[in-house]
């Protein structure tokens, strides 16, 4: 790929590769539900407490939303009641390096701004 070739006009909201990542990546709360995976998999509880502010019902549909991009499975173990627990793809694993560098970026950014301020 050319230098240039991620600028095209022609790439448009689900035709660009940006565009995409961002949709899953940038999502509210995603990309925080990514990074408490990036250690193992999580039980809906443990992955509510890493996220305090988050409903049961937004994380509900985050965690079917990113299982629905093949980023997160939900893998269920046998029993009464049956124990869940998410877990990163493959896919969602390929993600770990995006969020390092958008975390850099920002740890960056901020310091920027602070001295700025």
């Amino acid at each position: 790929m050319d230098a240039t070739d991620w600028r095209s006009p022609e790439l448009v909201a689900g035709d660009c590769p940006l565009s995409r990542t961002l949709d899953i990546v940038g999502g509210r709360w995603n990309a925080m539900i990514i990074r408490e995976l990036l250690d193992g998999p999580k039980r809906f509880t443990q992955l509510r407490a890493g996220l305090p502010p988050v409903t049961a019902k937004v994380l509900t549909e985050r965690l079917r939303l990113l299982a629905d991009y093949d980023i997160v499975r939900r893998d269920e173990q046998p029993g009464v009641p049956p124990r869940v627990a998410y877990a990163l793809t493959t896919r969602g694993e390929s993600l770990r390096p995006v969020l390092a560098a958008l975390w850099r970026w920002g740890v960056r950014d901020e310091a920027s701004w602070a001295a700025a301020g």
